[in-house]
């Protein structure tokens, strides 16, 4: 089974497969916005390096 990365939001909690990330982006207000695969994005309250972190560190656990 695929790993997920917990990621908060403004609304909650988003689950986001980490072999499936293409780029991780700040957009203009400061927020975090993670581009995936096929084009979806996932909008987070959390700092674009918290996010890049905890994405690296699931790729060095492979």
């Amino acid at each position: 089974m695929a790993k997920l990365i917990e990621v908060k939001s403004l609304g909650g909690t988003n689950f986001v497969r980490p072999d499936r990330v293409i780029a991780i982006q700040t957009s203009a207000t400061g927020s975090t916005v993670i581009v995936l695969e096929g084009g979806a994005v996932v909008n987070s309250s959390e700092t674009t390096l918290a996010v890049a972190a905890r994405l690296r560190a699931v790729e060095d656990e492979q």
